[in-house]
């Protein structure tokens, strides 16, 4: 029996109408455009579940190419007015004050600074009309601000996590796998062959006198395992794959020279109970009996004259001497306290990237990145980098004492330049780092040490102006400094500082293994 169609009233059908009208209008111009539907059937089955989704006129090509074109446009005038020397704006922004000024100061505002470089020579540098505000302006450094909290630091030391808090001499070396006399086996590229570190070995000549005897082949031989590490390593996370690790880095060493090191998280997770050789040994960091604090060999190939080494300390030319750049706080401070009439030289100057931006460009309010430098730093930058170019190293190593400070690392250059030509190391700003080879050297037969808030001129410069009187003392410490230079110092390459550390692991272990073949109950019998 057939449907019956639904009664419509006639406004319902115009409507429909229409709509059949509108769809067959937007379908385009393909196949059966135009057409009408049967009305019943469009009744019937007002959805069909075939029907096609209406498609919509694609943007022209044209349009998206004039859109950009307008967009470079306006960015291209928009520069134009910002940053042109000629545009509208360009005046405005040359006079725009810092953020930290007000408006109203503008015309008080100082470009040139009071500092005179000439005012060291007569008096305390940091005394100096102008220089205490180049300090801040340039490092943000006040020296009032800085003791202050030197002393609130030294009534209440914060506490310190170990860098191994269950690593001792003890626990972390392996006495019994070790047979007198002391061998060290050093990894190769073959060893590693597979293993993502053989990207950070670093080949060392060990076939020097004192090195070789005291290295072997046969890593069933060995007491110690040496890897020593190249700049950047990244791959420590895989030590645990070297073939000899021992049960979590037993008895291995890793030595970096690098100025950044390996910090007590990295050793934490990735490096067990291996004990490491670096520069960059402080507290936090360092394992007394099982580290070793490194030394930098010395860097230039020339040598100290005769003349300046046969020159006793209480006849040289300077007091104390130094030149370098604000690479440490205590590099910082140090320069205030300059002043020549007292034979006292420290040199000191930012990093050449700190003045770069604002002595390379004609705008007096220089930024960098997002941080407005102040008006003073440009002529800062320039009148203390004339002060510290008046100054030649080869001049300011002929003096009596030496400050050696850290740079980049505790272990520094400067201390094998300095006993290279005779000069009292003073360390100064050392509270938190380690010496270097502080098991071979004793470093107080022939150095000083200075606190980081010494008072310069009430006790340091005092102190040094009496010891250089006492010639019998300053023999004894320089010929002590020029002994301990040339055994663990003197060489262009590492060569004297890997012996050092070869030397300090044989002591180790062969103390602790005649002393536990002393205390045996088989020895005991006999």
């Amino acid at each position: 029996m057939a449907k019956a169609t639904p009664e419509l009233s006639r406004s319902a059908l115009e409507r429909l109408r229409r709509l059949q009208e509108e769809e067959s209008e937007s379908d385009g111009e393909g196949e059966g455009a135009g057409e009408d539907l049967p009305l019943a059937g469009f009744i019937r089955n007002p959805r069909p579940a075939a029907e096609a989704p209406p498609r919509t006129r694609a943007t022209p090509r044209w349009a998206w190419g004039a859109l950009v074109a307008v967009l470079l446009a306006g960015s291209a005038a928009l520069g134009w007015l910002a940053f042109s020397p000629r545009g509208p704006l360009a005046g405005w922004l040359a006079h725009t004050p810092p953020p930290s000024q007000s408006a109203s100061d503008r015309a008080s505002w100082p470009n040139t600074s009071t500092f005179e470089h000439e005012c060291g020579r007569l008096q305390v540098l940091g005394t100096c009309p102008g220089y205490a505000q180049c300090m801040d302006v340039v490092k943000g450094f006040r020296e009032g601000e800085f003791l202050s909290q030197m002393h609130l630091v030294r009534q209440a030391e914060l506490p310190r996590e170990p860098a191994r808090p269950w690593c001792t001499k003890w626990s972390c070396i392996d006495h019994s796998a070790c047979e007198l006399p002391f061998k060290l086996y050093q990894y190769t590229p073959a060893d590693l062959a597979g293993n993502p570190l053989a990207s950070c070995l670093l080949s060392t000549n060990m076939t020097h006198a004192g090195l070789r005897e005291h290295i072997t082949v046969n890593p069933r031989r060995a007491c110690v395992f040496w890897f020593e590490v190249g700049q950047r390593c990244r791959q420590l996370p895989h030590a645990h794959l070297l073939p000899h690790w021992r049960g979590n880095g037993l008895n291995h060493i890793f030595i970096d020279h690098a100025d950044a090191g390996i910090d007590a998280p990295t050793r934490k997770i990735w490096l067990g109970r291996a004990a490491l050789a670096q520069g960059h040994a402080t507290t936090e960091r360092f394992v007394r009996g099982l580290d070793v604090s490194l030394g930098l060999h010395i860097k230039s190939a020339a040598k100290p004259g005769e003349r300046l080494l046969t020159t006793p300390p209480w006849l040289r030319k300077w007091l104390l001497t130094f030149k370098g750049t604000h690479s440490h706080v205590s590099r910082v401070r140090a320069g205030l306290h300059h002043h020549e009439a007292r034979r006292v030289v420290l040199a000191t100057y930012p990093h050449p990237m700190q003045c770069m931006t604002s002595t390379k460009i004609e705008r007096p309010f220089a930024a960098i990145g997002s941080k407005r430098l102040h008006p003073l730093h440009a002529d800062c930058c320039n009148r203390m980098k004339y002060l510290y170019g008046k100054y030649h190293y080869d001049d300011l190593m002929n003096s009596s004492f030496a400050l050696v400070m850290p740079g980049r690392q505790p272990a520094s250059y400067r201390l094998a330049e300095v006993m290279a030509r005779g000069c009292i190391p003073v360390f100064y700003g050392f509270e938190d780092a380690v010496l270097p080879y502080e098991e071979l050297i004793d470093w107080s037969a022939f150095s000083l040490t200075a606190p980081l808030d010494v008072d310069f001129e009430g006790v340091l410069f005092p102190m040094l102006e009496a010891a250089v009187l006492d010639r019998p003392r300053m023999v004894r410490m320089q010929r002590a400094l020029f002994e301990v230079y040339r055994k663990y110092f003197d060489t262009l390459t590492a060569t004297a500082g890997d012996r050092a550390v070869v030397e300090t692991l044989r002591r180790r272990f062969s103390l602790e293994m005649r002393r536990g073949r002393a205390l045996s109950p088989e020895r005991a019998v006999l």
